[in-house]
């Protein structure tokens, strides 16, 4: 009897142990089992975007930002579209820093909701600016600067001519506007007429100006002082038809003439 109860438990033992094995094993995996786990992951095809942070020209550094944005940036050709018709201009690529200015303004937005807010026939349409409230936050952030003068004496105020306006007051180096660009109209001048405005403001026109400004006609006075960057190439007809609305006393349209800005190419 002795030797029958010592071999059961033995038996019962040896079944205790292993069952123990199997509980320890059992709880093990499970515990690998969560430290292993990955914490949940958003589909692969979501991701967040990073917006890259917006650079913009610094006063005293216009030239190096625009000569950069220029190389980068190469259109030459936009059109201005309003409730009056389309005008398509072609800018200069010997003008670059204001061919570049222009083509920025329109890809950051800045020259969104913008009018042409001073038209006077016989003489030009003025745009680029704007009263309105939107147009004034979107350029929240942007440095005031002027552009430093590109005045090409191949490139003169004749009628079609695209220009940028300037400040007059404390600038001899004759800087030209942020911002608010004119087309030109004009008119013809003849021989007497040159004289007079070559004495009136000290600038004296070569043969060839002379002749332009006698056939197709423009605004001499103004050259050797504004930078003109472009020309009209489709819808002077159009530029007429918003220098001819009623206006106020100031030039300003009574009813806005808004400018959509679409480049070409």
């Amino acid at each position: 009897m002795i030797k029958t109860k010592s071999f059961w438990a033995v038996i019962r033992i040896l079944l205790f142990q292993l069952l123990a094995i199997v509980i320890v094993s059992c709880a093990s995996s499970d515990s690998k089992s969560k430290v292993e786990s990955p914490k949940p992951q958003p589909p692969t095809d979501i991701k967040e975007e990073i917006k890259p942070k917006e650079i913009w020209p610094k006063r005293g550094k216009i030239k190096e930002y625009f000569t950069a944005y220029g190389e980068e940036n190469l259109e030459t050709q936009v059109k201005l579209k309003t409730r009056l018709g389309d005008i398509v201009i072609e800018l200069f690529d010997d003008t670059p820093l204001h061919r570049a200015n222009f083509i920025h303004h329109i890809k950051r937005g800045l020259y969104e909701k913008t009018i042409f807010y001073r038209v006077i026939p016989d003489f030009m349409i003025q745009g680029g600016n704007s009263d309105n409230d939107e147009t004034t936050e979107r350029r929240d952030g942007v440095e005031s600067y002027y552009i430093p003068s590109e005045v090409n004496p191949n490139h003169i105020h004749k009628r079609g001519a695209v220009a940028m306006a300037m400040n007059y007051h404390n600038n001899p180096e004759n800087k030209s506007s942020q911002y608010d660009f004119y087309i030109v109209i004009g008119k013809t001048f003849n021989n007497a007429e040159i004289d007079a405005t070559e004495e009136e403001y000290g600038y004296k026109y070569p043969a060839k100006s002379r002749g332009i400004y006698q056939s197709i006609g423009g605004t001499p006075h103004l050259d050797g002082k504004h930078t003109v960057f472009g020309r009209v190439i489709e819808g002077m007809e159009i530029v007429e038809k918003i220098a001819g609305v009623k206006r106020d006393s100031g030039d300003w349209p009574n009813t806005d003439v808004m400018i959509n800005y679409e480049i070409l190419q």
